[in-house]
C-alpha cells in the first residue's frame, strides 16, 4: 500500500494546493500591474481634459504639426504606403517634409484622424496615447526597484512633469512630446540586456530604440550620446556591452527606411539653417521669469523661454531634493546590487543632462559634431524629466523606511512636488487655442528648413490655373490627371517646347515621355521643367526611390527580420 505525504494529505490534493497557490500568485502579479495600468490611463485622460474639451493648443508647432498631418493623410490615400512626398503642401506645389521629419506620429495621428474624420481630434488621441505610454514606460522601469504602488506614483509624476505638459500645452510639439514616452522604456530594455543575455531583451531594446528615431530626430540624437554612458554605468562587461551595441544597430537598421535619405539627402534642403543654440542656455534668464508678470499669450520663442526657465528650475529643485534625501536615507539600506547600479546610473545621466543644458557645456557643444544642430539645449530636459521622475518616486519609498527627519524630508519633498505641480498647472492654463487659427494653417508654406533649396520659397496660385506653363515654342497641354506622386498629361507640340509642370523640383521625380525618361530640371522659381519634342505624346509624372531610399528599405527590412528571428528563435528555444 502506498503511503501519503507526511501531512497526512493526498498526492491529489498536494497538487490542487499547488494549482491553488500558482493561480492566487498569477492574478496578485496581474491585479498588481493591471490596476496601475488603468490608472495610468485614467491619469492621461485627466491631464488631457482641457485639450478633449478646449481642443488642439494653438501652441509654438501646433500648424505645422496639423498641416503636415493633413497633407500626411492625403499622401497616404494617393497610394504612399511610407509617403517621402507630399504633394498638396504648399498650395499643391508639393514637400519633401517626410523625408525629413520622422513619420512615426505622423501615422498615429493620421489613424485617429481617419478613423474619427476630425484631423485635430486625431492629433488629440494621438497625443494622449504618448501619455498613457510614457506613464507605462515609466511604471515599468522602476518596477524592478520599488513596489507597484510607488512605481505608480514615479509614472504620475513623469506623466505630470512640467517640461511634459510644456511640450504639450505650450510648445504643441507633437513629436517630441512622443520622444518622452520611448526614453523610459529604452532604459529598461538596455538595463535588461545588460541583465542577461536574453534575446527577447535585445529584440525590445532594438525595437524601441527604432521608434524613438522614427519620432523624433534631436531628441534621438541626445539620447544616443548619453545611452553609452548608461550601459558603461551598468556594466564593464564586454560580452554585455557587446549585446547592448548589437540591438541599438538593428534598432538603427530598422529606422533606416527614414535614417538612411536623412543622412545622404540632406543638401537638398536648407535644413540646419535655424537657430544658434548659444542663445538658449537654460537658468540665464531665470529671475526674469520667476519674476515677472507679463507672459505674452501667443507662442513666441520668447516666452516659450521663460517657460522653459520656469520648468527646468522646478525640475532641478525636486531632483536635487529628492538626490538629498535619498543619499541620507539610503545610507542603511541593503538595495541589491543590480538596482543599486542601475539608480546611480539614472543619477548620472540625470545630472549630465541638466548639465548639458547650462553654458557650462559650450566647449562640448563646440567639440562633439552634430550637437549645435540640436538648436535648444534645454532638449535634454527629456532625459532629466525622466530621472527626476525616479528620483521623487524613490525618495518617496526610502522616507517611509527611515523614521529619522521623516517629518521634514516628506515635508520637503511634498512642498518640491507641490511646486513642481503648479508649474505644471500654469503650463496648461496659459495655453492658447485658436482652432480657426489652425484650420486656416493649411494654407501655409512650409517652414524654410524643409523647402527645396530650388525653390524661390514664392507661392503663386494666380500662376496655377492652367495645367503647364509654356516657356518657349508652341505647344498645348492637357492634364489627364495633374494631383498626386503619378500625374499625367497629354501634350499636343507643333514645335520643340520647353514647359514648367506646377510640382517643384526634387531628386525623385521622374518624367516619361510615350514611355521614355526623359531629362527634367529646376525653373528659376523652382518648379519641374522638361523639353518637349513636336508631336502628339503621353506625359507621366511619377516621385521614386532614389538609390538612398531603396537602400534604405532594404536595410529596414533585413533589420527588421534579424529582430523577428530573435523573437521566433528564442520562442523554439523554450522549454515547453
Amino acid at each position: 500500500m502506498t503511503e501519503g505525504p507526511p501531512d497526512g494529505t493526498t498526492i491529489p490534493q498536494k497538487q490542487n494546493q499547488s494549482k491553488t497557490r500558482r493561480r492566487r500568485i498569477h492574478f496578485s502579479g496581474l491585479s498588481s500591474t493591471l490596476v496601475p495600468t488603468v490608472c495610468v490611463l485614467l491619469l492621461a485622460v485627466l491631464i488631457m481634459l482641457p485639450v478633449f474639451i478646449r481642443g488642439f493648443p494653438a501652441g509654438f508647432d501646433a500648424v505645422r504639426h496639423y498641416r503636415w498631418t493633413a497633407h500626411f493623410i492625403d499622401a497616404i490615400r494617393d497610394g504612399a504606403l511610407y509617403p517621402r512626398w507630399l504633394p498638396t503642401a504648399n498650395n499643391g506645389l508639393g514637400s519633401p517634409v517626410p523625408l525629413y521629419y520622422p513619420p512615426f506620429p505622423f501615422y498615429v495621428s493620421a489613424a485617429f484622424g481617419v478613423v474619427t474624420k476630425n484631423i485635430l481630434l486625431g492629433i488629440e488621441l494621438s497625443c494622449w496615447l504618448a501619455l498613457a505610454l510614457s506613464g507605462i514606460g515609466m511604471f515599468v522601469l522602476a518596477r524592478p526597484m520599488m513596489s507597484s504602488s510607488a512605481s505608480f506614483v514615479a509614472a504620475a509624476i513623469y506623466m505630470a512633469a512640467p517640461y511634459h505638459l510644456l511640450d504639450l500645452y505650450q510648445g504643441a510639439t507633437v513629436s517630441e512630446f512622443w520622444s518622452l514616452a520611448w526614453i523610459p522604456f529604452l532604459l529598461d530594455a538596455l538595463r535588461r540586456v545588460v541583465a542577461a543575455p536574453k534575446q527577447r531583451a535585445m529584440g525590445h531594446l532594438a525595437f524601441v530604440y527604432s521608434m524613438l528615431l522614427l519620432t523624433h530626430v534631436p531628441v534621438s540624437f541626445l539620447v544616443t550620446l548619453t545611452l553609452p554612458v548608461f550601459a558603461l554605468l551598468l556594466t564593464r562587461d564586454l560580452r554585455a556591452l557587446t549585446r547592448v551595441a548589437l540591438a541599438l544597430g538593428l534598432g538603427a537598421g530598422i529606422a533606416a527606411i527614414f535614417v538612411v535619405p536623412v543622412i545622404f539627402e540632406t543638401r537638398y534642403v536648407g535644413l540646419f539653417f535655424k537657430f544658434d543654440y548659444r542663445d538658449y542656455f537654460l537658468f540665464e534668464h531665470l529671475r526674469v521669469a520667476l519674476t515677472s508678470t507679463r507672459f505674452p499669450k501667443d507662442s513666441s520663442l520668447s516666452s516659450y523661454l521663460l517657460d522653459t526657465e520656469l520648468v527646468a528650475f522646478a525640475t532641478l529643485a525636486l531632483f536635487g531634493v529628492s538626490s538629498v534625501i535619498l543619499w541620507l536615507t539610503s545610507r542603511s539600506d541593503q538595495w541589491a546590487p543590480k538596482r543599486r547600479a542601475t539608480q546611480r546610473a539614472v543619477w548620472v545621466v540625470t545630472c549630465g543632462s541638466f548639465l548639458m543644458s547650462t553654458r557650462l557645456t559650450a566647449p562640448i557643444w563646440k567639440m562633439v559634431p552634430g550637437l549645435s544642430f540640436l538648436f535648444y539645449p534645454w532638449r535634454w530636459l527629456v532625459v532629466a524629466t525622466a530621472g527626476t521622475a525616479l528620483f521623487a518616486a524613490s525618495c518617496m519609498r526610502m522616507i517611509k523606511r527611515q523614521p529619522s527627519w521623516q517629518s521634514l524630508n516628506i515635508a520637503a519633498l511634498a512642498l518640491l512636488i507641490a511646486f513642481s505641480l503648479s508649474v505644471s498647472a500654469l503650463m496648461v492654463w496659459r495655453a492658447p487655442y485658436d482652432r480657426a487659427a489652425l484650420e486656416g494653417g493649411l494654407a501655409r508654406r512650409d517652414a524654410r528648413e524643409y523647402r527645396p533649396v530650388w525653390w524661390d520659397g514664392q507661392v503663386r496660385e494666380e500662376s496655377w490655373q492652367s495645367p503647364a506653363h509654356i516657356e518657349s515654342g508652341s505647344c498645348e497641354v492637357q492634364a489627364l490627371d495633374d494631383a498626386g506622386i503619378k500625374q499625367n498629361y497629354l501634350v499636343r507640340a507643333s514645335s520643340e517646347s520647353v514647359i514648367t509642370l506646377r510640382p517643384l523640383y526634387f531628386p525623385g521625380w521622374v518624367a516619361r515621355v510615350d514611355g521614355a525618361k526623359v531629362q527634367i530640371a529646376p525653373s528659376a522659381e523652382g518648379n519641374i521643367q522638361l523639353t518637349i519634342e513636336p508631336g502628339e505624346h503621353s506625359l507621366a509624372l511619377s516621385f521614386e526611390d532614389t538609390w538612398p531610399r531603396t537602400l534604405s528599405k532594404l536595410v529596414s527590412a533585413i533589420s527588421f527580420a534579424c529582430v523577428v528571428f530573435l523573437f521566433i528563435r528564442r520562442k523554439k528555444n523554450a522549454p515547453g
